[in-house]
This record gives C-alpha cells, structure tokens and sequence, in this order.
C-alpha cells in the first residue's frame, strides 16, 4: 500500500527518516540489518522495545518511557525509526502496538513531582485555539484534568507508589516549554511523523490498549487498523481537548471521523469525551474489550487473521479508505506547524508554562 498510497500522495518529508519511509517494503532485496537472521529479533531503545517473530510475520512494540509514555521528541523519533525498520523488512506483515507493565521506578525532577503517596504526571495535549480556564477535572479515571490560567491546559495524572497503567498520556509538556521555535516546530513535525507513517502504514496494526489513553494517546489507538482494550474501569480513551479549553488539530478530527462516524464523532470533540472501555465499544472508538491479562494475546490472535488475507488486497483497499486523509494533512503541513509554533511561543503561554513548572517545585520541596 505504501507505494499506492505515499507515491500518490507525494510524501516529501526530509531527513533520514523521511527517505526510508518513501518506499514500500514489499519486493525488497534487503531487510534492516536490525531485523534479519535471527527466527526471533530484539530491538530495544530507552523508550520502545521491539519483539519480531519472522515465523508469525509479527512485531511487537512495546511503549516504555515512564511515567506514562510522553510522547516527547526523543520518544515518537524511536517511534517512527522503528516502524520504518519494520516497513523495510518483508517478513513483517503485522505490528501490535502496547505499552509495558510499570512498576515503582525512579523519576527525574523535570517529569514528576512526588507529593506523600502520590505522583504529578504533566503532559500536554495539542491546541490549536486556545480559550482561558481555571481549573476543571474530567473523569474518575486517575487522569485528572488541570487548566491554567492564561490559556495553558495540562493533563495530570495522579497515581499511587505503584504507577496506574497508561497507554500513553500525549504530549510531553517539557518539549513545550523554553524551546525555540525552531525546536517546537521539530516536535510537531515529529508528531505528524508519527500519525502518518502509523496511519499509511502497509503493516495491518493493532492497538493492544492496557491503559488509559487520553488525547496524543487515543491519537496513536485510532491510526491503527483495531483496537483491543482492557476491560478495566479506571482506564478511559478519547480526544478531550475540548475539556482543555483547546481544539483538536483538524486531522485528529478527521481521524476520528473515520473511527466512530461523523455523528459520534461530533459530539466526542465537541464535549471532550474521554469514554470507559465499554462506552468506547458502544460508540466503536475500540473494537474489542478483554480482560487486562489477555489484551496482549488477544491481540496476537486477532492479528492472524488479519494476516490470512493477501496483503496486496488489504493494503490497496487500506490506501482507499485512508488516503484522503493523509492527503489532507499533508497538503497544509507545514501551516499546520506554524499555527502550534505561533501558538506555543506566545509569552503569556510560556510564563503559565513557568509557573506551572514552578509550583511543582515547589510542591515537592
């Protein structure tokens, strides 16, 4: 699919990363040497880990950034280096995308700061118009929502010594603050890698979501082909920036459009819903609920039978459906950096940033 669809598309992305991704990976002579020889290979970085068994044609990336996989630049880099390695590679077909177990590890004073029992996670979600809030909580999930002042909204999940399961919480708010605009615009653009090398992918991809996957986190589930998620009640998914005071990008929108239809949709953005696995059956935000400890198997299961349809019909028909979309983006690119480099640079956003930052400090001394 990826030469129907990238070819078509005219995917102009610059840098390493970007050349890799033009060509399809079917037909090659040759594999990532990081991915070749061996029955079963191992690729391991400080945020992801990848498991690929070249008898079942299927990968395994594991997410493992804590506290609650950030999408910093560093992590959707790893990210995408390691889908282009498996795009490269034929003997890869599927990719299951989950998040490790986390355990009571230790934090570093830019990520969390530890109150008693408790632990302040900050992320942030992607605006593109902004409104001023004070304060609003959303949902019983453990994902408590805090709005600042001067128009800074910030995800915070508050957890016990043993870390509540995250899929991924979104954006890291640390590649937000004090950079350059030079560097924010790297970041969003690193953010737009991601969607649309997971979301053109040829590989059929599961989502095996093990936790809560707010915003940058429903994101990365919904650029998949399904989604398979714990029924577990403290875990919820959706695109809440609206409860942020802040409006999804328009590809958010249009990725979800596609998920759960126009109607559903509509009012998920418009209310910032952040659904309970069951509700997100209901709607088709997740196309399937199991227990926690079988999220994974399930989803090697299910994987088969993606993988007995020929691939050249799964991944033209996959470019139909997706290729408007990705056109979309692609096509207002870069207005789209400029609008979250505009608005992510503005003082007032950075003074409110350092306050923030400041009064974790200061909750921690």
């Amino acid at each position: 699919m990826a030469n129907v669809l990238r070819n078509s598309a005219k995917f102009g992305f610059s840098g390493v990363l970007s050349q890799l991704s033009i060509h399809s990976r079917h037909g090659r002579e040759c594999v990532s040497p990081c991915f070749s020889l061996q029955q079963r290979n191992n690729s391991t970085s400080p945020k992801i880990k990848v498991d690929l068994d070249n008898s079942t044609g299927v990968a395994v990336l594991r997410m493992q950034s804590p506290p609650v996989n950030s999408l910093s630049l560093d992590f959707l880099t790893e990210f995408c280096i390691n889908l282009e390695k498996l795009e490269m590679d034929k003997s890869c077909r599927g990719l299951i995308i989950t998040s490790v177990s986390t355990h009571t590890h230790t934090h570093t004073d830019t990520d969390t700061v530890t109150q008693s029992h408790k632990t302040m996670i900050h992320t942030i979600t992607p605006p593109v118009c902004v409104v001023s809030q004070t304060l609003s909580k959303v949902s019983s999930t453990g994902l408590d929502i805090i709005t600042l002042p001067v128009c800074v909204c910030v995800c915070v999940c508050l957890v016990s010594q043993t870390l509540s399961k995250v899929f991924s919480a979104g954006l890291d708010i640390m590649e937000m603050y004090g950079k350059s605009p030079e560097r924010c615009g790297e970041f969003w653009k690193a953010v737009q890698e991601m969607w649309l090398k997971l979301y053109g992918s040829n590989m059929a991809t599961i989502a095996a979501i093990n936790g809560s996957s707010p915003a940058g986190g429903c994101l990365m589930s919904i650029g998949c082909d399904y989604r398979i998620m714990a029924d577990n009640p403290r875990y919820s998914i959706g695109l809440n920036e609206t409860q942020l005071g802040i409006v999804a990008p328009f590809w958010f929108k249009d990725t979800l459009v596609n998920t759960v239809g126009n109607r559903a949709a509509e009012l998920s953005l418009e209310l910032g819903l952040l659904y309970s696995a069951p509700d997100a059956l209901k709607i088709g935000l997740v196309d399937q609920l199991v227990p926690e400890d079988q999220v994974l198997s399930t989803a090697q299961d299910t994987m088969s039978k993606w993988l007995a349809v020929p691939d050249h019909a799964r991944q033209i028909t996959k470019s139909m459906m997706r290729k408007q979309t990705i056109d979309k983006l692609l096509s207002n690119r870069e207005a789209d950096i400029t609008n979250f480099v505009s608005f992510i640079t503005k003082d007032s956003i950075q003074r409110s940033l350092r306050m923030y930052l400041e009064m974790l400090k200061s909750r921690k001394a």
